[in-house]
């Protein structure tokens, strides 16, 4: 028994790890928010509403708030009597953040429980992108014992293309990333762009259609391969100036990939600059300083 358990460790960490040691994922500490707090106590004692609208409210407000555990409590409450597609998606996001958030070993329920949730929701409304985003991530990261897939993400993926280009061009590139083809990944993020200057002729069009976590990818696309410079400044430009409580990705991870755009365009006084404010916001980020120790050996 104790060398299965070790076998099903072995097969099941590798993801963990991969997932555990950037996550650049906002976090929130709802736990030292009074005015959450307040609200949270203030709907679960309210007399006169309807059973299922307070359980819809708690599971709404706890999930804006990152209280991922109070998410999914309430979302699996809310599904006994409202098996709809947002809320399968919904306590399927809450799932895989929350695994995210715990120790490795203690992951492995959230993890199957936002693969199911996640694949429910694609069925019930199978041409949502985000949907088809989530699924893809999922099953190209999660181990086959967990019910994982890097064929099936594939096969997601390409179903994806056909339904949005740029979206569906994104997750094929991400699904070679994944496999570790670099070079294919590369060339699929280079068509991404291509196809964007074509529907946008003015790039200032791009951020009022795309969504902010494809904005704030193709910024990080854009530091990462080097490529496309220009736009990718355009999109980390706009995702910080309008940057909200709602957004996914910490402030100074799009300096820091700001950055590396300024590092690759030689522009070494703006990639200091840039870094400096991702330090203001957090001085303990690890990334950022080992950045900026590069940066002045350059």
């Amino acid at each position: 028994m104790p060398r299965i358990i070790g076998t099903i460790l072995l097969l099941i960490f590798p993801w963990l790890i991969y997932s555990q040691q950037k996550t650049p994922f906002v976090s929130y500490d709802f736990e030292n928010d009074s005015n959450y707090k307040n609200e949270l106590k203030l709907l679960k004692n309210h007399p006169n509403r309807e059973y299922e609208d307070i359980i819809k409210s708690i599971a709404e407000l706890s999930y804006n708030f990152n209280d991922w555990e109070t998410a999914i409590y309430h979302y699996e409450k809310l599904l006994v009597n409202s098996p709809k597609a947002e809320n399968y998606f919904k306590l399927g996001v809450a799932a895989a953040r929350k695994s995210l958030e715990v120790p490795r070993f203690f992951s492995v329920p959230y993890v199957v429980k936002a693969r199911k949730s996640v694949l429910q929701a694609h069925e019930l409304a199978p041409d949502r992108v985000v949907f088809f985003n989530l699924l893809i991530q999922l099953h190209a990261e999660i181990p086959s014992l967990l019910g994982g897939s890097i064929d099936f993400a594939e096969k997601k993926a390409n179903e994806l293309k056909d339904i949005d280009p740029i979206e569906g061009g994104m997750m094929q590139a991400y699904v070679f990333q994944v496999r570790n083809d670099f070079k294919a990944s590369a060339s699929k993020y280079s068509e991404v762009f291509h196809s964007l200057k074509e529907i946008f002729p003015d790039p200032e069009n791009c951020v009022s259609e795309l969504r902010r976590n494809l904005i704030f990818d193709l910024g990080r696309v854009s530091a990462q391969y080097q490529m496309e410079s220009n736009l990718g400044l355009l999109f980390l430009d706009h995702y910080l100036k309008s940057y909200g409580f709602q957004d996914n990705y910490p402030l100074e991870w799009a300096y820091y990939y700001r950055s590396k755009i300024y590092l690759y365009k030689k522009e070494y006084e703006k990639a200091e600059a840039s870094i400096q404010k991702a330090l203001e916001i957090n001085s303990n980020f690890e990334e950022g300083l080992e950045f900026l120790k590069n940066l002045r050996l350059e």
